[in-house]
């Protein structure tokens, strides 16, 4: 069973979304350290991450992203 992951991140000047689709809570963290590596040329320095939603991905379902 699959679990859409929403983090968000705290950078040094900024805060970022991120989500991650995996089966574990290990897995997404695993995951989003690779989705960081692929997308930065040089890591950002990185505060804090916090996990804001889990939720399970099944048929028909939506989510509303809204702070």
């Amino acid at each position: 069973m699959a679990f859409l992951y929403r983090f968000e991140l705290s950078l040094v000047n900024k805060e970022i979304p991120a989500v991650i689709v995996a089966d574990s809570d290990d897995e997404a963290f695993t995951q989003l350290d690779i989705e960081l590596e692929k997308y930065y040329l040089k890591l950002p320095e990185i505060n804090e991450v916090t996990l804001r939603e889990k939720k399970r991905i099944t048929k028909k379902v939506g989510f509303i992203l809204d702070e």
